[in-house]
């Protein structure tokens, strides 16, 4: 079942993002043929404080394989030893409902 992914990272900028995303693809935003597999959408874009990312996986488990074999990198690249901002875990939730235009 697809599974909606919410993460609000504190403290983070578009530049940074941008940089996770050059670290894994080479540009940012990626192009369609380096989406990560077992992704439906992603969506990004700045808060008052931070960055959100909204995203809708095929499964939790895609997403996992996405952390580890792609981004979990990147970000150690993008900002080293730094430890995650407070309460950036992701959170999730089944997608009961999709819509989508042709």
């Amino acid at each position: 079942m697809a599974v909606g992914m919410l993460q609000m990272m504190q403290g983070v900028t578009k530049q940074q993002y941008d940089q996770v995303n050059e670290a894994m693809f080479g540009q940012s935003p990626p192009s369609a043929d380096q989406v990560p597999e077992g992704l439906i959408i992603h969506t990004a874009g700045p808060t008052d404080n931070g960055w959100y990312i909204y995203d809708v996986w095929e499964s939790r488990e895609a997403f996992q394989r996405f952390v580890d074999d792609q981004l979990q990198a990147a970000v150690g690249q993008v900002f080293g030893d730094q430890p995650p901002p407070p309460g950036s875990e992701p959170q999730f939730f089944e997608i009961e409902s999709l819509a989508a235009p042709r």
